[in-house]
């Protein structure tokens, strides 16, 4: 009997719970169904918005978007969608849309994640309603018309990764409330017409790894806690009107790659801070105000490229320190106030292609050390107080262009090793107290375009190496104590721009191709 029992329980159970499902069946079909019609309803707003702000573009625009009509949207033009059909990227960077982002109606778009509308002809306002796009990670309206001021609205969009508005006509300030993107990478906001102040709460974006601010109107002080910005690889900021000092909070930026302050009115000292930066590979502060010296600090900068202070009222000497920056190709110190000698140390830049130190007080006689430098390509010393001779070593460098060493007060004569830079293509030695006579084989590579001797004291006949120089545009060789002939110097010149060679003792005529220089 108790086994009967046990065999009849079994189909019991089983008949118990499918009557328990048979009851709930109707209302698991409710509730997919209603699941289904919100999908069905989205999807349908979706498609709304778009086609609506398609009939509102020009006609060209809404032949470029043929494909949206009344097919899946999934299948449109720069549409993609998730697994359910919901759209969650619009891309239709360079597209030749021109229009307005007026119609598009952002609340209908509730999925979308990418929207990419670079490099078209879209004017107007930003809309504000942008800011109902809660799941948007990437925003790009780049190189197009828009102006107005720049939607706090943006600062809803808490998922942001990337905003990329730059290449427009914006106005106005940089919202405040930007600094509560706190998933930020990138701020590009560049080439437009911006003003106002950097908001302070800019270091709260502690993941943006790059901040591009440039050739806007943005005044005022660059605030210090952007120091903060800890994630910080490039900070872009040149062509604006900041002033103030820079702030040594940068120097807490160890990730820091690019630093470009450049064309701006920031005044005060470069901060010693700088030396912690040692990923630092481009820096630019060219075209300020800044004054004191160049910190020895700077020598801890040791991945630097390019190093650039042109154009400021830095004083003080060139530190010895400079000569640990073992990477850099480009050293721009023109156009300062700097003094004191070259240090012998510039000669361990052992990858320094281009170095500019003209224009400023700098004394003492050129470095032999120089002639290390054998990647060099430019060497400008001109418009300073040198003195002594012209090293010998400089013949070394025979990757050499262009020699700039104008109004010194350099004295000897020119080194006969000068004729074995076979590329130089720029030789100016004009205001000096140089005697001797002008290396032979001047020309000797045949590129010369540019020679300035002028206001020396240069003796013998103008080198007949000149003959070979075809692509001479510039000669000044004036105010010297030259001789002989000048027919058996000169040829033919077809690019001779200019010619001077007066207050000499030369003899004969011009060749008939020169009568009007």
């Amino acid at each position: 009997m108790a086994s009967s029992q046990k065999q009849l329980s079994v189909p019991f159970e089983v008949l118990y719970l499918l009557l328990v499902l048979v009851h709930n069946i109707p209302c698991l079909a409710s509730s997919q169904s209603s699941v289904a019609g919100v999908t069905n309803e989205t999807k349908d707003k979706e498609m709304e918005a778009l086609l609506k702000w398609k009939s509102k573009l020009d006609k060209e625009s809404r032949s470029i978007l043929s494909s949206w009509n009344e097919s899946s949207p999934c299948s449109w033009l720069g549409i993609a969608c998730d697994p359910s059909g919901s759209i969650i990227s619009l891309n239709l960077s360079s597209s030749a849309i021109w229009g307005t982002l007026y119609h598009l109606n952002f609340s209908q778009l509730p999925s979308l994640v990418t929207l990419k509308l670079s490099n078209n002809s879209l004017y107007g306002n930003i809309p504000s309603s942008i800011g109902n796009l809660s799941k948007l990670t990437y925003l790009d309206l780049s190189r197009n018309r828009l102006f107005g001021h720049v939607p706090a609205q943006l600062a809803s969009l808490g998922l942001l990764q990337v905003l990329e508005i730059s290449h427009n006509n914006l106005t106005g300030p940089i919202p405040n409330h930007i600094g509560s993107l706190s998933n930020l990478s990138g701020l590009h906001l560049s080439d437009n017409k911006l003003s106002g102040f950097i908001p302070k709460e800019i270091g709260m974006l502690k993941s943006v790894k790059f901040l591009m601010l440039m050739n806007n109107r943005i005044t005022g002080p660059i605030p210090s806690s952007i120091g903060n910005m800890s994630s910080l690889i490039k900070m872009w900021l040149f062509d604006n009107q900041l002033v103030g000092a820079i702030p040594e909070e940068i120097g807490m930026l160890g990730s820091l790659s690019e630093l470009d302050l450049s064309t701006n009115s920031l005044n005060g000292s470069i901060p010693i801070t700088l030396g912690n930066l040692s990923n630092l590979a481009f820096l630019y502060f060219y075209r300020n105000q800044l004054s004191g010296p160049i910190p020895s600090e700077i020598g801890g900068m040791r991945s630097l490229i390019h190093f650039q202070l042109l154009n400021n009222d830095l004083t003080g000497s060139i530190p010895s320190s400079i000569g640990n920056l073992s990477n850099l190709n480009f050293l721009f110190l023109h156009k300062n106030k700097l003094s004191g000698p070259i240090p012998k140390e510039l000669g361990m830049l052992s990858s320094l292609s281009v170095l500019m130190l003209y224009d400023n007080s700098l004394s003492g006689s050129i470095p032999y050390t120089i002639g290390n430098l054998s990647k060099l390509e430019i060497l400008a010393l001109a418009q300073n107080e040198l003195s002594g001779s012209i090293p010998k070593e400089i013949g070394k460098l025979q990757l050499l262009t262009a020699l700039h060493l104008f109004e010194n007060n350099l004295e000897g004569y020119v080194p006969i090793k000068i004729s074995n830079l076979t590329s130089l293509s720029t030789f100016e030695v004009s205001n000096n107290k140089l005697v001797g006579r002008l290396p032979p084989d001047i020309c000797h590579g045949q590129v010369l375009v540019w020679l300035t001797a002028s206001d020396n004291h240069f003796t013998g006949a103008i080198p007949r190496s000149l003959k070979n120089c075809t692509r001479l545009y510039r000669v000044r060789l004036q105010n010297n104590q030259l001789k002989g002939s000048i027919t058996d110097a000169l040829g033919i010149y077809p690019n001779l721009d200019y010619l001077e060679l007066s207050n000499n003792e030369l003899r004969g005529e011009l060749p008939s191709t020169l009568d009007t220089i």
